[in-house]
């Protein structure tokens, strides 16, 4: 019986690591879901991708992107300097390889100082130039705009994690957003939840910065989609190391 069950506790860990559940609260918070739906979920999928996102792709390679850059030893310098950097990277992934289009367009130091320069008016200014409708363009600013609020005041990965998929589950189910609205909204909530995700997430790995998502880093991925999905990626990347430099 001792054998038994000890191999049912050893099958229970292994289930739990291979879900990519994580503990992103504090040592005083215990998360408790109040939606079994939203646990359910979770469990299948790994943390903290959301696979009903189509567009998903985008945070996943920002992720590893950024896991990259900061295992290196040669970091900051001035936003060229990063660009540089960030590039080599990208060049050398496959995941950043398997979603460049042709011709790809290369962050733009320009851009990044403008969003770095204007926080207060950036969101309005990019999604205002944007190709999306009009209901695509008030959807999205309402939601960056609220979101960042949102950071301020909230701590717990989890929590964030279901405040961006409910979002995502609004913009699947809206008709009145074109693909083009969707594919734009949609690249910018997966770099949105991916980076807020593992700023809050506890504990953190040694090589992990103290990383704060500011709203230059989540409109720099809206300007980037509109030219590409790996686009988005590093004109994100980029914006934020800056930021947080």
């Amino acid at each position: 019986m001792k054998n038994i069950h000890s191999c049912t506790l050893i099958i229970a860990f292994i289930v739990m690591m291979s879900t990519g559940l994580v503990s992103c609260s504090s040592d005083n918070d215990t998360t408790n879901s109040e939606n079994t739906n939203a646990i359910s979920a979770k469990l299948v999928t790994t943390l903290p991708g959301n696979d009903a996102n189509p567009y998903d792709e985008v945070g996943w390679l920002y992720n590893e992107l950024f896991d990259t850059y900061y295992t290196n030893a040669n970091l900051g310098g001035t936003v060229p300097q990063i660009i540089t950097k960030v590039q080599t990277i990208a060049d050398a992934s496959a995941s950043f390889n398997s979603i460049k289009g042709s011709p790809y367009h290369n962050v733009s130091s320009t851009r990044v100082h403008y969003l770095l320069e204007h926080p207060t008016n950036c969101v309005n200014d990019v999604i205002s130039a944007s190709s999306m409708s009009t209901t695509g363009k008030s959807s999205l600013t309402n939601f960056i705009n609220s979101f960042i609020i949102f950071l301020e005041n909230e701590n717990d990965c989890d929590v964030i994690y279901d405040k961006v998929v409910s979002y995502e589950n609004g913009v699947l189910l809206n008709s009145s957003l074109t693909e083009n609205d969707k594919r734009i909204i949609f690249t910018t909530t997966s770099v949105a939840r991916h980076s807020a995700y593992r700023a809050r997430k506890k504990p953190k790995k040694n090589t992990d910065p103290d990383w704060t998502v500011l709203i230059g880093n989540i409109i720099a991925s809206t300007e980037g989609a509109e030219y590409g999905s790996a686009e988005a990626a590093t004109m994100s990347l980029v914006t934020g190391i800056a930021q947080n430099d």
